[in-house]
This record gives C-alpha cells, structure tokens and sequence, in this order.
C-alpha cells in the first residue's frame, strides 16, 4: 500500500460509515441484508488500514527517521572536519607569523602568494565576570516578578551592545569588555582575471 491507497482507504472508510449510518436510520436500526454488505465492506476496508496502511506508514516513517538520523550524522561529521581544517588554517597562520616575527618581516611574497604581518586585537565581552555581577539580580527580580524556579535565565549580550550602551550610560558595561592582542597574517592569494 502507498500514501495514495491510504487515502483512498480511508475515504472509503468514511464513504462507507456515512451510508451505514443512513441504512440504519432509514430502517430505524434494522439489519437488513444491505447493511450486513456495508459492515463486511467497512470491516475489509478497517482490516486493510489497520494491517497493510499501518506496516506502509511504519515503513515510511522507520525510512525518514533514518534519513533524519544520517543527515545529522552527516552534519556532525562536516562540523568536526570543519573544526580540524580551521584548527589546521589557524596552526599554519601561527607559523607563518612566527617565521616573519622572528625574521624581521612585515611582508612576504612568494610566486604566487603572499603575507602581511599585522597585529590582531580581538575585543570580547567578560561573560563570566558580567553573570558574577548581573545574575543573581537578574534571577531575583525574575522570581520576584513569578517566574517559575524550572526556568533558567541566561544572560546574553555582544560587543557591540555594550557599545552603543555605553556612551550615553556614562561608559556602564565597558568594564565587561576585554580585549586581547597577537601577531597575525593576513593571506593574499591568485585571482584569476575579468573576463
């Protein structure tokens, strides 16, 4: 059985149900022997979705909760490649930067690809010193306010908030940003030219 069958069953189903209840009616609860066809029609009908319709939608639902299993398995595979290649892109910067600091170099050309040596400063926000500072207020006055204890909150902001925050809250929020300094590369590769 497919999807188009079931469908087809069941409209039959209810096809049959409402004819039923008709027969019924009309004969004032009689069974007669047109009723008796109808049942055993509804009952072969019933049997069929609740045997075949069944297996066929367990078949199908089994085959996309695998398909749902591999694309995620496929999806944390790509992440953890895409993790070592990154880690990978970050080692060799890391060298190349150490070759240039220790040689003295602020550029380098090869053939086909070069290097810029250039400082790195990295602003970010100090989540642990703002949860010390805010969390415990933020949870008081949520409870107090009703929220239940089975929610969690969780304190969540950016850089740049806190610094279109600070200069009209007399700097409030800039002591959570903290900022860190390396020797970086910046790559330039071939282009290839306009046609």
């Amino acid at each position: 059985m497919n999807y188009k069958d079931i469908q087809d069953a069941l409209g039959t189903l209810a096809r049959l149900s409402a004819e039923l209840e008709d027969q019924y009616i009309e004969n004032e609860g009689e069974v007669t022997p047109e009723a008796e066809a109808l049942e055993a029609e509804k009952e072969a009908v019933a049997h069929l979705l609740q045997n075949d319709g069944i297996d066929a939608l367990g078949r199908w639902l089994k085959m996309k909760e695998d398909e749902v299993r591999m694309w995620k398995a496929e999806k944390d595979a790509a992440a953890r490649k895409q993790k070592s290649a990154q880690n990978t892109v970050d080692f060799v910067k890391a060298k190349i930067s150490d070759i240039m600091v220790m040689t003295g170099m602020q550029k380098a050309k090869g053939n086909y690809y070069g290097f810029t040596a250039y400082v790195s400063e990295r602003t970010s926000v100090d989540m642990d010193e703002l949860k010390e500072r805010w969390q415990g207020i933020a949870e008081k006055g949520a409870r107090e306010m009703g929220l239940p204890g089975y929610i969690d909150i969780e304190l969540k902001t950016s850089v740049t908030k806190i610094q279109d925050w600070a200069p009209t809250h007399d700097g409030q929020g800039i002591a959570f940003l903290q900022s860190d300094t390396a020797d970086a590369v910046r790559f330039t590769k071939p282009r290839a030219g306009k046609e």
